[in-house]
This record gives structure tokens, C-alpha cells and sequence, in this order.
């Protein structure tokens, strides 16, 4: 009977590493590939790791979908993608703007601004990066998202 307990916990052990690590998300933004001088236009990226107590998920959850379904409408926007983790409180999301005066608007467009009050409550740990570079060099996957958040150089946390 030991051993079979051994073994049980050693299964659901990995099994629960392996589902904390699952993550779910839109598709991730895709532009038009630029050559030329189209490549080197600037463009403002903006990146999010949010950090969320499970107790108050639900709300954030609620407001980050009305802020995903108004994205198509943002003017400047070229892209964006949101991820989260499947079973654990992490979230990352990823917005290309065409200009910093879009990416400004956005901020302080009704349904962000509502959406942070409303689940504020809910982030435990926020960091955010936003660069100014050319198209060519924008991440190509969520691998390069997260790498690029993971360099401290030019990153912003809150709530911690």
C-alpha cells in the first residue's frame, strides 16, 4: 500500500505541475510581414504579466473580456493578443499600437478605465514594459513575449 501511495502522489504531483503550466489565450497578433522601410517603422509594444487572486478571478475575468471585445474598435491598434494560465493566477497580455498618442487613448478610453476599477481588487502583482521599435523587431510568439518580460531593464511593477 505504500508504494502505491508513492506512486499516486508522485502522478498527481506532476499532473498538477503540468496543468499549472497550461495556458490559454487569443491568437497571437500576426502583422502584415514589412520589408524596406515599412520594417523600420516605429511602433509602440506595449507587454502585461498580471498576477490574480483566485478568490476574485471571476471579475477580472468579466472586465478583461469587455476590454478584449472592444479592442477591434481602438484607433491605432494593430494587434493584440491576451493569455492567461488555465489553472494557475498568471496572465500576460500584448498590444502593438501604431503610435504612442493610440496607445495613450487606449489608457484612457472608458472601458479600460473601467475595467481597472473594477478589478483592481483582484491584482495581486502587475509589471507592464512598453518600447518604442521598429516593426522587424517585434516578438513573433508568446515564448519572446515572456523572455522580454523577464528582462528587467525597462520594467514597471505595481500592486506588489
Amino acid at each position: 500500500m505504500t508504494l502505491y501511495r508513492a506512486i499516486r502522489t508522485l502522478v498527481l504531483s506532476s499532473l498538477a505541475s503540468l496543468l499549472g503550466a497550461c495556458a490559454i489565450g487569443t491568437p497571437f497578433p500576426k502583422l502584415a510581414v514589412s520589408t524596406g522601410e515599412a520594417a523600420e517603422q516605429p511602433v509602440v509594444l506595449v507587454l502585461t504579466k498580471v498576477v490574480v487572486d483566485q478568490d476574485r478571478r471571476a471579475e477580472f475575468d468579466r472586465q478583461n473580456s469587455r476590454v478584449i471585445a472592444s479592442m477591434n474598435q481602438q484607433p491605432g491598434l494593430l494587434g493584440f493578443g491576451a493569455r492567461r494560465e488555465l489553472f494557475g493566477p498568471q496572465g500576460w497580455t500584448i498590444t502593438i499600437w501604431a503610435d504612442e498618442a493610440s496607445r495613450a487613448a487606449f489608457m484612457r478610453s472608458g472601458v479600460h478605465g473601467e475595467a481597472i476599477l473594477r478589478s483592481r481588487q483582484a491584482i495581486v502583482a502587475a509589471e507592464f514594459k512598453r518600447l518604442t521599435l521598429p516593426r522587424r523587431d517585434l516578438p513573433k510568439d508568446w515564448d519572446s513575449v515572456l523572455q522580454m518580460l523577464a528582462d528587467p531593464q525597462g520594467r514597471r511593477s505595481y500592486w506588489e
